[in-house]
Formats: structure tokens, C-alpha cells, sequence
């Protein structure tokens, strides 16, 4: 029921970025999924409970306190202000924190850019936010393709796979950040328009790649959470193997 209703939000999102593409900030962060899942769960958490602090006073306690929840709390609270005084002082915060309240800073300083630019242009706009983050109207992802034998590719098999990418992220208006092979993985980094059904993207990537010999799985892997490594690659590969049986 939930996968249900992400689904369907994520698809209406979709909608209004194909017919209103100036309405669709991507967040260009690469905040762990983690991370900004508890960061968003504080802020509907705190609502307007310290806003009737001011801005000043939210900076000397966040500046003097040793407590990294409370840490947490103040750096929401600056960011929901939306307002400048919040906003440069949380610029100037993130060169000089701490590394275990970075990646709150990060998100913080986003955020409160965000609500200021609302403000200033005076239109609401919808925020899209994922672990691997994104660039202008392109969310990061990464997806896997699976050699059908335990071995690593050949050259022949490596530039097909290379060819093939490249067409079909260009012909949909999608950047290959990074192709790397791991054996028989092949593993991508790619900027893909919101707008674009990813899942369909590489499945087109496969189909036209197996037209030469039929040499990759059938599988698909695709995350915009986290990047991938063989571990996790080698546990998605058996668990398929296995599935056969």
C-alpha cells in the first residue's frame, strides 16, 4: 500500500515535470537516504515550536551546545526560518563544523535556500530530494547490469555494453557520469530527467545490448539511495540465481 502510494506521487511528479518543468527544484545533494529521512521526520516533528525564537538566539545555542540531538534540533530551526540572517550564517557553518553534524548542516542550508527563494519569488515550487541526489532536472541514479556468465566481460562485451549506454542515455536527454566494470557487473552513474521512466531506460539498454549475443541478465537494478558495491552487487546476482530454482 505504501510502495503503492510513492509510486503513484512519484508518477504525478513526473506529470508536472514533463508539462512544468519550472515548477521541479532537484535537491543536488548526496545525503545518505538515511539521513535525510530523519532530518524530514525532526522537521514535521518540531513545527512551529521554536519559530518563536529569534534568529540570534537559535545561533548562540546552536554555537555554545555540546549536544549533538540538540544540534539537530537548532539546525532545522534555522532552516525552516527561510530567512537570510538563517541562511548565511548556515553557509558559514557548514565550512567550519564538525564532521558529525555536517551532513545536518548540508541539508539545513539547503532547505533554508529553498524557503528563501519561495519567499523572494514569491511562487511555490516542489522539491524533490534523493540520496544520490541530482543536477538542474536530472535525479542521480545507479544501475547495475548483470553478465549471464560468471566471468568477467570481454573487451567485445565491454564496448557494446558502452555503445548501447551512451545512445540510450543521450537519445533520452541523460548524462553517464561514470561506467565502471566489476567482473561480470557492469555498473553506471547516470543523470536521468525526472520526467524519464528509468526502470524502461535500462531495460531498452538491455534488450539492445543482448541483440549481440545475449551475453547480460534479464535483471534490472536501478537505486537513486546509495552508490553500489560488489558486495551487495554479488548478493543480487546469487539471490537471482537462486530465484531459477
Amino acid at each position: 500500500m505504501a510502495e503503492d502510494k510513492q509510486w503513484k506521487m512519484l508518477e504525478k511528479i513526473r506529470e508536472i515535470a514533463l508539462k512544468n518543468p519550472e515548477k521541479i527544484r532537484i535537491v543536488e545533494t548526496n545525503v545518505d537516504a538515511d539521513v535525510q529521512l530523519e532530518y524530514y521526520a525532526l522537521m514535521q516533528k518540531l513545527g512551529e515550536r521554536d519559530l518563536d525564537k529569534q534568529i540570534p538566539a537559535i545561533i548562540n545555542e546552536l554555537l555554545t551546545s555540546e549536544d549533538l540531538d540538540s544540534r539537530k534540533r537548532l539546525l532545522v530551526s534555522l532552516a525552516v526560518t527561510g530567512e537570510i540572517e538563517a541562511y548565511r550564517f548556515l553557509e558559514q557553518y557548514l565550512v567550519d563544523c564538525d564532521d558529525d553534524i555536517k551532513k545536518w548542516a548540508l541539508l539545513s542550508c539547503q532547505q533554508c535556500q529553498m524557503f528563501l527563494e519561495s519567499s523572494l519569488l514569491d511562487e511555490s515550487k516542489i522539491y524533490v530530494a534523493s540520496g544520490l541526489g541530482g543536477k538542474n532536472h536530472r535525479l542521480r541514479y545507479v544501475f547495475a547490469i548483470f553478465g549471464v556468465e560468471k566471468a568477467d566481460f570481454t573487451d567485445f562485451h565491454k564496448k557494446v555494453i558502452a555503445n548501447e549506454t551512451k545512445y540510450y542515455l543521450e537519445k533520452f536527454d541523460s548524462v553517464c557520469e561514470d561506467l565502471q566494470y566489476i567482473e561480470n557487473y557492469a555498473v553506471c552513474t547516470a543523470l536521468v530527467p525526472l520526467y524519464e521512466d528509468v526502470v524502461a531506460l535500462v531495460q531498452s539498454i538491455i534488450d539492445e545490448v543482448n541483440q549481440y549475443g545475449g551475453f547480460v541478465k534479464q535483471s534490472i537494478f536501478v537505486t537513486n539511495e546509495k552508490h553500489v558495491d560488489k558486495e551487495a552487487l554479488d548478493k543480487m546476482y546469487y539471490s537471482d540465481e537462486d530465484g531459477k530454482d
